[in-house]
C-alpha cells in the first residue's frame, strides 16, 4: 500500500473514532488519534529513510491534518452550546441556557365494546370500536426555569363527560410561575384540585377509564387562577374560577359562567414513598411502599334562577405495596336547590396486584345514590379486568368486565365515559366487555 493511501486510510479512521467517541471524552480521544498517527509516520520514516517525504506527500499529510482539527473545532462548537434535543418522557427541545423548552406528548386510546342490556327492547346489544382519546399537549420552560406552560387539545373524545359533550376541545391552556420555598401561582385553563382519582392522567388509569362516581362529583376544567405549594410530605393546591365544569368559554352577559363563581382546592399527606409513585394508579413490582391520604372541597355560588349552589367534599386513600395498590374514595354534595335540596353521595374501592412483571389483575366496585325520588336513583357496579403492559404505561392493553346490579337511569350521563347506557324502563343487570390499547407517550 502507498504512503499517501496509508496516511489517508490512517486519518479516515482517526476522523471515524472521532465521531463514535462525540461527547465527555472528545478531547483525550482526539489526543490519543493524533499522538498513533504520528508514531505510525514516525514507523514509516524509519523504514523508508530521508526518501520518505516528498514535497506532494507533505502537502497531502498536511491537509488531511487540517481536516481533523477543523471537524474537531466543529464537534466542539456544537457540544459546547448547550442546545438539545432527544426524548425524555416526551419529545424535547431547549435553547442552550435552558430557559426555553418545549416538550411533546401524545396520549392515543383506541377501545373495543360490547355492551349487553336484558329485556325485549329494541337495540339490547351493541358493539363496535371507537377512538376514546386523540390527545396532543406541549409543555416547557419560557423566559427562564421559573416560568412553565402548558397546552394541550383533544382532537377525538368519544362518549364526552369531561367537557360536556365538546369534541374536538382544548383542555389545558395555562402559564404558571414559581414562586420560590414550594409556592406556584398559574392562571389561565386547567384540571381542578379536588378528586385524587380524577388527578391521576387519562393515560396512567388502571381501569379503561375513571369510575363513573368520579366522573358525577369530580370537577373537571375551570378557567382562572390556582395557588399551590408543595413540600416532602405535605402538599395543598386552591383555585378561583368562573364555574366548576367550564372549558374555553366565551365572554358575555348570556354566558353561563357570567353570573357565577366558585371555589374548589385539596390537600394531601404523603405518609410514605415519593410524590412521583402517585402519578399513575397501579403499583409496579419493585416500586417502594406509599401511602397517600387526601381530600378536597368544592363551593360553587350561581344567582341564575332554578340553579342552587353547590358544596361539595371528597376524601381519599392510596396504598402501595410494590406490586399491588389500593384506592378508595368517597363523595358529597349539598345541592341547594329550592325544590329538591338533594344530597347525593357515593363512593368506590378498586385495586389491583401484578401476576407477573406486566400482567395486572384488578377489580372495583362502586356505589352512588342521587337521593331523588326515581327509581334508577342508585348506582351498583362491579367491574374486573386485566393490563397487559407492554412498555408500562406508555403501551398498554386493558381488558373489563363490568356488571351493572341496578337500572341505568339517573347516572346515564356520568357512565357514559364507561360505555353503560341507559336501560329501558323496568330493566336492570346490564354488563359489557371492554378491550383497550392506549399509548401515552
Amino acid at each position: 500500500m502507498s504512503l499517501t493511501k496509508t496516511v489517508g486510510l490512517v486519518a479516515g479512521t482517526t476522523l471515524a473514532i472521532g465521531g463514535a467517541a462525540f461527547g465527555v471524552d472528545q478531547n483525550s480521544d482526539l489526543a490519543a488519534e493524533v499522538a498513533n498517527l504520528k508514531a505510525q509516520i514516525a514507523e514509516m520514516k524509519n523504514a523508508q529513510g530521508d526518501a520518505w517525504l516528498t514535497e506532494q506527500r507533505a502537502a497531502e499529510i498536511r491537509g488531511i491534518v487540517t481536516d481533523v482539527l477543523a471537524d474537531a473545532d466543529t464537534r466542539s462548537s456544537l457540544q459546547g452550546s448547550g442546545a438539545g434535543a432527544g426524548y425524555n418522557g416526551g419529545f424535547f427541545m431547549s435553547s442552550s441556557d435552558g430557559n426555553y423548552s418545549m416538550k411533546v406528548n401524545v396520549l392515543e386510546q383506541i377501545r373495543w365494546t360490547f355492551n349487553d342490556r336484558s329485556g325485549t327492547g329494541t337495540n339490547n346489544q351493541s358493539w363496535g370500536f371507537e377512538n376514546k382519546r386523540t390527545r396532543l399537549s406541549f409543555g416547557g420552560n419560557m423566559v427562564d426555569s421559573t416560568w412553565s406552560y402548558k397546552v394541550s387539545y383533544y382532537f377525538a373524545y368519544s362518549n364526552d363527560v369531561e367537557f360536556n359533550g365538546e369534541s374536538p376541545v382544548l383542555a389545558d391552556a395555562m402559564v404558571a410561575k414559581d414562586l420560590g420555598n414550594g409556592l406556584s401561582l398559574t392562571v389561565g385553563q386547567f384540571k381542578l384540585p379536588f378528586s385524587g382519582e380524577y388527578g391521576v392522567d387519562a393515560g396512567n388509569l388502571q381501569f379503561n377509564d375513571y369510575s363513573t362516581v368520579s366522573n358525577a362529583f369530580s370537577n373537571n376544567y375551570g378557567q382562572g387562577l390556582m395557588i399551590s405549594y408543595k413540600a416532602d410530605m405535605f402538599r395543598a393546591a386552591a383555585a378561583y374560577v368562573n364555574s366548576l365544569d367550564q372549558v374555553n368559554a366565551n365572554w358575555g352577559t348570556g354566558a353561563t359562567p357570567s353570573d357565577e363563581f366558585a371555589f374548589t382546592g385539596r390537600v394531601e399527606a404523603k405518609l410514605a414513598g415519593n410524590w412521583d409513585q402517585f402519578n399513575d394508579a397501579m403499583s409496579f413490582k419493585g416500586e417502594e411502599m406509599g401511602v397517600l391520604i387526601g381530600g378536597g372541597v368544592n363551593w360553587s355560588d350561581s344567582n341564575t334562577a332554578g340553579v342552587g349552589d353547590i358544596f361539595g367534599v371528597t376524601v381519599d386513600a392510596t396504598v402501595d405495596f410494590g406490586g399491588a395498590s389500593v384506592m378508595g374514595a368517597f363523595y358529597w354534595d349539598q345541592n341547594d336547590d329550592v325544590a329538591t335540596n338533594e344530597n347525593p353521595y357515593g363512593f368506590t374501592l378498586q385495586g389491583g396486584v401484578f401476576v407477573s412483571d406486566d400482567m395486572e389483575l384488578v377489580a372495583r366496585y362502586e356505589y352512588g345514590d342521587q337521593d331523588t325520588t326515581a327509581t334508577t336513583n342508585d348506582w351498583s357496579t362491579m367491574t374486573l379486568g386485566a393490563n397487559w403492559y407492554l412498555a408500562k404505561n406508555t403501551a398498554k392493553a386493558g381488558f373489563n368486565f363490568g356488571y351493572a346490579f341496578d337500572s341505568i337511569g339517573a347516572w346515564a350521563g356520568a357512565a357514559a365515559g364507561n360505555n353503560w347506557l341507559a336501560d329501558n324502563a323496568g330493566e336492570d343487570g346490564q354488563w359489557l366487555i371492554q378491550a383497550q390499547m392506549s399509548f401515552s407517550f
